[in-house]
Formats: C-alpha cells, sequence, structure tokens
C-alpha cells in the first residue's frame, strides 16, 4: 500500500469518526438539560449498601461445588480410561491376525 493510499485511508476514517461524533453530540442536544442539572443537584438519602465479604461462599458451598467438580473429573477420567482400553483391545485384536 502506498503513502497516499494510506493517507486517503486515514482520512476517510478521520471523516467516519467525525460524523459518529456529530450524531452523538446532537443526541445530546435532544436531550433535556433540566432533568441532568436537577440530579446533580439532587440530595442523596440512600446510604450506600455494604458490601459482604470478598468471595460470598460459605464453606459448606465450596465443600459442594469440589465434591461436583471432583465428580466431573472422575467420569471424564473413567471415560478416557474406557478409551484406551479399547483402542488397546483393538490393537492387541489386529496383532493377533
Amino acid at each position: 500500500m502506498s503513502t497516499k493510499q494510506l493517507l486517503a485511508e486515514i482520512e476517510r476514517g478521520i471523516n467516519a469518526l467525525q460524523k459518529a461524533r456529530a450524531l452523538c453530540l446532537k443526541g445530546e442536544a435532544v436531550a433535556p438539560k433540566g432533568k441532568a442539572v436537577a440530579a446533580k443537584t439532587a440530595k442523596v438519602t440512600k446510604a450506600p449498601a455494604k458490601r459482604g465479604a470478598k468471595g460470598g461462599l460459605s464453606d459448606e458451598g465450596r465443600a459442594k461445588i469440589a465434591a461436583a467438580q471432583k465428580k466431573r473429573w472422575a467420569k471424564v477420567k473413567r471415560e478416557k480410561n474406557k478409551a484406551a482400553k479399547a483402542s488397546k483391545a483393538a490393537s492387541v485384536a489386529l496383532a493377533a491376525k
């Protein structure tokens, strides 16, 4: 790509971004400004909600999740072993022929 082509492509991109910016600004101008000012000056009556401890899971919940994950991995390992045994049996059968 030549320098002229690259500059033309950049110019098209800039024009597209400027059009998008104009559309966004046009949308903001249509919105009523009175509500925004009122929202900024209004007093906050609600206290911020307290956050719980980080992690939020009980020991019991963690244990259940760990047990379920172990069960899933045991199933995957069982199926993998079955496939390996079947493959080994098939290769032994072919070798015997």
